[in-house]
């Protein structure tokens, strides 16, 4: 009965889909970052949870293992490319192709970006360009007709 009950349990298991892992960005993308405008590009970590001091918390990107979040959206790595660099020999940049799936104010699509970091005079910058969206829902998930624009925007690391 029990060795019954045990291959009945381990044929279950088999059955049952298996969920798929998250992709992960290299690890030089980790942390929190700001996105750069003419003013106010200074971020704390300690600012951001309590949302004090002024912190542009709605300009602050999370990047941890698989997901990528924003003040009102949030985004999982579906799969992550690391990408040469021009100049094999510099280890002061890191490039990669990314895939999210993200959702926000009810709304879901997906996003292909590409991600590059790079430290300039001793701080961390990182740049992602946006080039393309697809698949975008509504709050009701009724497919939206919605443009596919490119976007690159520039982040400076909260420290």
């Amino acid at each position: 009965m029990k060795i019954a009950f045990l291959v009945c349990v381990a044929a279950l298991a088999a059955a049952l889909p298996v969920a798929a892992s998250a992709a992960n960005l290299p690890s030089e993308f980790t942390g929190f970052w700001v996105a750069t405008e003419a003013t106010n590009n200074t971020c704390r970590k300690a600012d951001i949870k309590e949302e004090k001091n002024d912190v542009p918390i709605a300009r602050v990107m999370g990047v941890d293992a698989g997901t990528v979040t924003f003040y009102e959206t949030n985004c999982t790595l579906q799969s992550v490319k690391r990408l040469p660099n021009a100049d094999p020999s510099d280890k002061n940049q890191v490039n990669a192709e990314a895939d999210l799936s993200c959702s926000g104010d009810g709304s879901r699509w997906n996003a292909k970006e590409i991600w590059h970091v790079q430290t300039i005079d001793g701080n961390k910058v990182v740049v992602v360009t946006g080039l393309k969206q697809t698949d975008y829902r509504d709050e009701k998930g009724k497919k939206q007709n919605t443009p596919s624009l490119v976007t690159t925007t520039v982040y400076f690391a909260c420290k």
